[in-house]
């Protein structure tokens, strides 16, 4: 039943807030995504618009001038390579004319004065020797196709090839093209046009980034929303940008915005379902805690004050007349009055400690002496419980800081669980020395043990092993090890414990010396 009023509060917040803000959110994003799409769907045809635009009207510019040039030019008279000079074209800086046979591309004999491009030349030709041949395929079905092969010779360089057939003849053509000029002077206006008031577009180098026109006025952006490069200038892309913000980059910024606040709200919902949950599982169990501790408390109480009861009771009517009986139950009496004031003191204890009322007084104290006395005070009980007890002491010890008191009630503490825990094997070591920066006391018992999962949790107060021979074994209020866990922390001390079920346990008080505490 517990663990449903446990569970309810959390199933309550998962499914009235948690679970449908996550949901509204989810498909908010998705939304979004959705709206992204169409967005960069939209651009990206409004670019390839205005890619064909551009790159048509640099065809149409190209096969003017080629037709212009062949007006003025009699093939008769070009019966091997020759550079036809241009003076009235100022983006073309050579025209090479090559006669070519109709079954093979013949690449020698260029009339070209620099050796160097000359020779680059020729290698891109070779390179392109697929897309040549294509090039005459294309003019012999009666259209003429220009591509376009940027050189390294010169920056800027590119050179457009085309293949002409006049007269049964097929003649190379090599136009070699001031790109960066043709660019600024011929493409410019026709960018200019394209942009408008609603785009930028650029163009820049791809090898160097270098803007070479721009239609804010060799102004341009960092980042443009896509690139494609130049039909006849593959070295050269153009990228287009919006200007400003679009209503649809607003509603995505506002969706996105209302996202991230619906994401911290689901965060914080998450956070705070989480918070509620444990903190309920922590007051129920704290409520059962407390309800096994009352409980306990009045069984370890009742016992004693049963048994005191009933042997006071026989004493005070005098039916007993051997006197050896009457001291046993003198001992009863005295043994289980010591019980219950030890009952007792852990509950005072642990009431000042939550309180905060707990007084230590510190003084220079010998852990050793500490160890006998509680020894030679303990000895009659050891003995009438059938226990063997060796110490084991390391006499160089300093003395170390603490209240000599609360140190003792801490060991009679550890004893008593000893004892209270052993079971056939009735032996107890007690042994002191130095670890690091700490001295310790150590108290090792062979009796039942404590189980691993469990050992991180018997420091807790209230808190009882529940299940396993631990459990049944002997019974308690729960607060013994919290009350010497506290005390030792008080001393800038800690304890440790090690333990293996059914084979003992070794509970460690760690003192730090008078060096260490003072530091």
């Amino acid at each position: 039943m517990a663990k449903r009023i446990i569970i309810k509060p959390w199933l309550i917040v998962g499914l009235l807030l948690v679970i449908p803000t996550s949901l509204f959110t989810a498909i908010e994003l998705l939304k979004l995504n959705d709206q992204e799409g169409v967005i960069e769907s939209i651009y990206t045809k409004q670019l390839e618009s205005v890619l064909f635009s551009i790159n048509q009207y640099t065809d149409d510019i190209t096969n003017n001038w080629i037709d212009n040039l062949y007006k003025d030019i009699n093939l008769n008279d070009y019966t091997s390579t020759s550079e036809i000079d241009l003076k009235n074209n100022k983006h073309v800086k050579s025209f090479i004319l090559h006669p070519i046979d109709s079954t093979s591309l013949k690449l020698n004999e260029f009339v070209i004065t620099n050796d160097t491009l000359q020779e680059e030349i020729t290698e891109q030709l070779l390179a392109h020797s697929k897309e040549i041949d294509q090039l005459k395929r294309y003019i012999k079905s009666g259209y003429r196709k220009v591509i376009g092969i940027d050189l390294e010779y010169q920056k800027h360089l590119s050179m457009l090839v085309f293949i002409t057939e006049l007269e049964e003849r097929t003649y190379l053509n090599i136009l070699l093209l001031d790109a960066q000029y043709f660019i600024s002077n011929a493409l410019s206006p026709r960018i200019q046009m394209a942009a408008g008031n609603d785009l930028i577009i650029v163009v820049r180098h791809s090898k160097t980034n270098e803007l070479i026109a721009s239609s804010l006025l060799n102004e341009a952006p960092d980042e443009v929303i896509k690139e494609q490069a130049i039909w006849l200038l593959p070295d050269y892309s153009l990228g287009i940008l919006p200007v400003g913000i679009s209503i649809s980059e607003l509603a995505n910024k506002r969706a996105t915005q209302n996202i991230g606040l619906l994401i911290i709200v689901d965060i914080m919902l998450i956070v705070g379902a989480w918070l509620f949950y444990r903190n309920v599982k922590r007051e129920l169990h704290l409520a059962k805690v407390k309800s096994d501790f009352v409980s306990n408390v009045s069984h370890e109480i009742r016992t004693p004050l049963a048994l005191i009861s009933m042997y006071a009771e026989t004493l005070q009517l005098g039916r007993l007349k051997d006197e050896s009986k009457r001291h046993k139950y003198y001992d009863i009496i005295y043994r289980e009055t010591q019980r219950l004031s030890g009952i007792v003191n852990n509950i005072l204890n642990f009431s000042r400690i939550e309180s905060g009322r707990q007084k230590l007084s510190f003084a220079q104290l010998e852990i050793n002496e500490i160890v006998y006395e509680v020894e030679n005070n303990y000895q009659y009980h050891f003995t009438k419980n059938g226990f063997v007890v060796s110490i084991e002491t390391d006499d160089s010890l300093p003395s170390v800081i603490g209240d000599r008191q609360a140190v003792t009630e801490c060991l009679i503490n550890l004893i008593d669980n000893a004892i209270k825990y052993s079971a056939d094997i009735k032996e107890i070591k007690i042994s002191t020395g130095l670890k690091g920066q700490f001295q310790y006391i150590e108290v090792t018992d062979k009796g039942i043990g404590i189980p691993a999962k469990e050992q991180k949790h018997i420091f807790e107060k209230f808190y009882r092993v529940t299940k396993g021979a631990l459990a049944h074994h002997a019974k308690g209020s729960g607060l013994g090890l919290s009350i010497v866990n506290h005390i030792i922390e008080s001393h800038n001390g800690k304890m440790e414990v090690e333990s293996t079920e059914g084979a003992g346990s070794s509970f460690r008080i760690l003192l730090p010396t008078n060096k260490a505490n003072k530091q």
